[in-house]
């Protein structure tokens, strides 16, 4: 592994290079409040095939904060990744990071194809982002962390706070997510700028322009609503509509991070394996 400092005009970005530098290119995205940690287990999966590219967005991880924060932002960053890569490359993007993917899809000619994880490619929309699970779990997390960062409490505090808090699935979330992963997010969190949750983030996903397509092939994975799955029925129903080609799989019993789960993470990396496998095996390229 190789980490690397990266300009986004005066914004430094930190990013990671994973395998050889001549296999195939794939670039990871994190989800809000997440960092470029959350892939670890992907990355070890796919070294033998990809030149796996981790990035921390503007304010997360490693990277620098900015005074404001909006979609075009986070988009910049990782065309600022894309650059450096030189040459097209996959995209895979949990959440924020797959809204960003699809963005990215839409009009970059640097992106091969797109794995896009549970993205809240509709909740711009004032009605439903009210309606979804975010506005309050935000809330949430942005009060405590202004608190903790006047007194910033010991490591545990997070990590219990993430352990130990409820789940739609039943019990608490440190029965369904894989202790590795709480222990990233909650160092995530501890480095997080509190301003990526202080702004209308209903704003920043409504400058995604929902009817227009993606123009490389894609394949969405998505949980089920009633659980949390920031893509709902008639979300998906919307995106087949306008990507005929997009292919979208629903995992049961799942909510909106499959890639973290205990019971799903391993079908998760299959299915995005095969998904590489695929795109190797294609030779007319993609009508654009």
């Amino acid at each position: 592994m190789t980490d690397l400092s990266l300009l986004n005009g005066g914004t430094r970005l930190a990013a990671s290079v994973h395998g050889a530098m001549n296999a195939a290119p794939i670039l990871l995205l994190h989800g809000l409040t997440m960092s470029r940690d959350t892939w670890d287990e992907i990355e070890q999966r796919l070294l033998d095939r990809c030149c796996v590219w981790t990035l921390d967005f503007r304010g997360h991880g490693h990277s620098d904060g900015v005074p404001n924060y909006d979609l075009a932002g986070y988009v910049s960053d990782a065309e600022t990744a894309l650059a450096a890569i030189g040459r097209p490359a996959i995209v895979a993007g949990h959440s924020l990071g797959a809204c960003v993917a699809g963005v990215l899809a839409q009009n970059n000619p640097n992106v091969r194809a797109v794995f896009l994880e549970d993205p809240p490619w509709f909740l711009g929309r004032a009605d439903e982002w009210q309606s979804s699970v975010f506005p309050m779990l935000f809330s949430i997390l942005s009060m405590r962390l202004t608190k903790w960062q006047q007194e910033p409490p010991p490591f545990t505090t997070y990590l219990d706070f993430l352990s130990n808090g409820p789940d739609l699935l039943g019990g608490t979330a440190k029965d369904h997510i894989s202790a590795r992963h709480l222990l990233s997010h909650a160092s995530a969190i501890q480095r997080l700028d509190p301003r990526c949750l202080a702004g209308d983030l209903k704003e920043t996903l409504s400058a995604i322009s929902t009817e227009q397509p993606l123009l490389c092939p894609a394949k969405l994975v998505r949980g089920e609503e009633r659980l949390g799955a920031a893509l709902w029925d008639s979300h998906a129903n919307l995106l087949k509509e306008t990507n005929p080609h997009l292919e979208i799989v629903q995992y049961s019993q799942c909510g909106h991070h499959a890639h973290r789960m205990i019971t799903l993470e391993e079908r998760f990396i299959r299915d995005l394996e095969d998904f590489i496998e695929m795109q190797g095996k294609a030779v007319e390229p993609y009508e654009r």
